[in-house]
């Protein structure tokens, strides 16, 4: 007869096991091994291509100030790359998607382009800059690799420095110096973006004493290079970095009102007759006459003029040059070059995008982060308002180095600001010591 449960044991019984074989329930460790017995060595792979797949966006980083067309001619392979060898699905966001929108409808300018031949270098180029993009978001996940990225970029800026200074100990009579094959204006907008990039390693304290200190070095170095290329408007865009640096320390949560600003601007000057407006203070900076500001109080209208013709949809991207009657350039202006490539849907599209970028960048409260998107609307608003940035590659790289800076300073919950307190308060003596 069976006996009544809990009165001798359990009616379920325990497996049997063999002789010298491991409970179940006990651990094998520390327990001797049996004679010849090996464990199998785990399997581990001697690559770690994911943590590779920052390289690829390292070298256009570092490619990109030094010349752009060679960022141009292999930036898309580049992304392919740092995408495949991440070993993860991209998790795109709004301003992934507006990016490949943009470039979407830039492709889409080639039905009524006026010049297809330079649009569909153009749109060659829209397509690389946004994978650039793309790519660089999704493999800057650390802040490791944002420093990584960061100061490959610094590398290629202190490499077009130096080429600067040869040149220029080899003409010391020339107003501007440039590097061969490379548009002066583009080195010179490289060169204050790498001063504001500079900026960004210094505010999250990347590295230790010694690089902060090299860092602190490549402040100065960068802005002799710049007055080295006579652009005007970068040492505009310096002295106004270093002015509101200064307010935003006495006064805080300025950016909003930088970027208001910076809109405003714009908007307003190209397409304002500013023909007759002569600001004195200009003659006195690289020892230049101001004419007309070599030659954009007299593109702006002419650029201007062809935007309203087709407002809407644009006369096709890149094809403004070529239909430029007197000088066969650009607009000049990031409003007009926009509107006569892409039209006020482009314009709309490229704000939306800079501005989810910018939303990435700094959500919350936290000041530091407010900070750095103040510096880099208001480095950028003098090169925005008289040279061509939409579709570099520096700044689109340098955006995406933006948009991943929460990877570099987290966000302090309120939890996070309790544990630190209490940290603190247990490190303070409680009383005197006798």
């Amino acid at each position: 007869m069976a006996e009544p449960h809990g009165v001798t044991g359990s009616t379920i019984e325990r497996p049997t096991r063999p002789p010298g074989s491991i409970p179940a329930d006990e651990s094998p460790i520390g327990r001797r091994r049996a004679p010849g017995f090996t464990e199998p060595a785990p399997i581990v792979s001697r690559w770690n291509l994911s943590s590779l797949s920052v390289l690829p966006i390292c070298v256009a980083a570092a490619l990109a100030p030094v010349n752009a067309t060679l960022v141009y001619s292999g930036g898309l392979w580049l992304a392919v790359v740092a995408l495949l060898s991440s070993g993860r699905i991209p998790r795109v966001g709004a301003a992934d998607y507006l990016a490949l929108l943009i470039c979407c409808w830039a492709s889409t300018t080639l039905i009524w382009s006026r010049d297809i031949e330079s649009s569909r270098v153009a749109v060659q180029a829209w397509w690389t800059v946004a994978l650039l993009l793309i790519a660089a978001r999704h493999v800057l996940c650390s802040q490791r690799r944002l420093v990584l990225v960061a100061g490959a970029f610094l590398g290629g800026a202190v490499w077009a420095a130096i080429q600067l200074f040869i040149a220029g100990r080899r003409d010391e009579t020339a107003l501007r110096i440039s590097l061969d094959g490379v548009g002066v204006n583009y080195t010179a907008y490289c060169l204050a973006t790498a001063a504001v990039v500079t900026v960004l390693l210094l505010v999250v304290r990347a590295g230790n004493r010694l690089v902060r200190a090299v860092l602190w070095l490549l402040l100065p170095l960068f802005g002799y290079a710049t007055s080295l290329t006579g652009t005007r408007a970068c040492l505009v865009a310096l002295a106004a970095v270093a002015v509101y640096l200064v307010v935003d320390r006495i006064a805080g949560r300025t950016w909003a009102i930088a970027i208001v600003l910076s809109a405003v601007l714009l908007a307003v000057v190209p397409f304002a007759d500013l023909a007759q407006y002569q600001p004195p203070w200009l003659e006195h900076l690289f020892n230049r006459p101001i004419e007309d500001l070599s030659g954009r109080l007299a593109v702006w209208p002419i650029a201007a003029a062809s935007f309203w013709d087709s407002p809407l949809l644009g006369i096709g991207v890149g094809a403004f040059p070529s239909t430029n009657p007197y000088y066969g350039v650009g607009a000049h202006s990031l409003l007009l070059s926009l509107g006569n490539d892409l039209g006020l849907i482009g314009i709309a599209l490229f704000a939306a995008l800079v501005g989810f970028l910018l939303r990435d960048a700094a959500p919350g409260d936290s000041r530091r982060r407010g900070m750095l998107v103040g510096v880099l609307i208001v480095a950028w608003t003098p090169i925005w308002l008289s040279g061509h940035w939409e579709i570099s590659p520096a700044a689109w790289l340098v955006l995406a180095i933006w948009s991943r800076v929460p990877v570099a300073i987290p966000v302090r919950t309120a939890a996070h600001r309790r544990r630190r307190r209490a940290r603190v308060d247990e490190r303070r003596p409680v009383g005197l010591v006798r």
